[in-house]
């Protein structure tokens, strides 16, 4: 029925891309789960759009520069070993640019990812996946100091991340390595202290790294306020992705910058009608008649 449904929506999702032609896309990736899926996305985004570098959008936000028509930037949240494993081959292949926020606490460590390592301790309890998501959601919705406290009681949970020397490759590769806080809060649950701290923090990363990335910011889980905002301007924060499943404007704010949720399993029929702008229409006609 899924798969009907979205075949059925191409003939519109097509008269969507072309009417938006001029809108910046920035699709948002987390993991490759599915390299083969990915790269079939990959072949339909080449055909179809015009995938674009961070330079060359920030030479539109800022210098004046025109976007060429049906612009599309990739990224990917997280730092997921997935990307450098499996996306990152595929995207060299196709001779595409792409942005990898990472959690810059996470480099060179073991530790696991917080929204991964709650899901492995509530399933190690014997409850189910889907009972695992609902206590990180709640997590999500706390303030910061709270849910820090939550995640203090867990036993560790060890997990390989990406090292200094593998970010160096992907910056060296055509991905530029930007910034998703030290620790992945949600920022709009941080007092202005922990906020500070932790762009600080992922400042003095970047800067040991030797790499320009700290600028460009993704807000985790999308998380954002007026506050927040101000807060990463005055840390000279200049561009900042927004997680909330729309095509930018026509005047496109560098501290919110839209993109549109994506996965590397996703069909491409699904995959195309995402990325033309039309199932955004659709979730945010349904938001609002619910």
């Amino acid at each position: 029925m899924k798969d009907l449904f979205y075949n059925l929506l191409i003939p519109f999702s097509n008269r969507v891309a072309a009417f938006s032609s001029s809108k910046l896309r920035v699709l948002a990736y987390h993991t490759i789960d599915d390299p083969y899926l990915f790269e079939k996305q990959l072949k339909y985004l080449k055909s179809s759009y015009k995938v674009i570098g961070i330079f060359e959008l920030e030479q539109f936000l800022f210098d004046g520069a025109d976007l060429p028509k049906n612009a599309v930037l990739i990224t990917f949240d997280d730092g997921d070993l997935s990307v450098l494993d499996f996306g990152l081959p595929l995207l060299k292949k196709y001779n595409m640019p792409s942005v990898m926020f990472v959690i810059t606490g996470l480099i060179d460590s073991k530790k696991t990812f917080w929204c991964r390592w709650v899901e492995l301790a509530i399933q190690n309890q014997g409850k189910s996946y889907a009972e695992a998501r609902v206590v990180v959601n709640r997590l999500k919705k706390m303030d910061n100091e709270e849910r820090v406290a939550y995640l203090n009681k867990l036993e560790p949970i060890v997990s390989k991340q990406l090292t200094r020397n593998d970010i160096l490759k992907m910056h060296s590769e055509k991905m530029f390595v930007g910034n998703h806080t030290h620790t992945h809060p949600m920022v709009d649950k941080c007092t202005s202290e922990e906020l500070q701290g932790e762009l600080k923090t992922s400042k003095d990363s970047f800067k040991n790294w030797g790499l320009p990335g700290y600028q460009i910011f993704a807000y985790p889980n999308g998380n954002w306020d007026a506050k927040s905002e101000k807060i990463l301007i005055d840390n000279e924060i200049k561009m900042a992705f927004l997680f909330d499943h729309q095509l930018n404007k026509k005047d496109v704010n560098p501290m919110r910058i839209s993109r549109i949720r994506v996965n590397s399993d996703t069909k491409l029929h699904e995959f195309k009608v995402k990325v033309s702008g039309l199932h955004s229409k659709l979730m945010k006609f349904k938001e609002n008649i619910t």
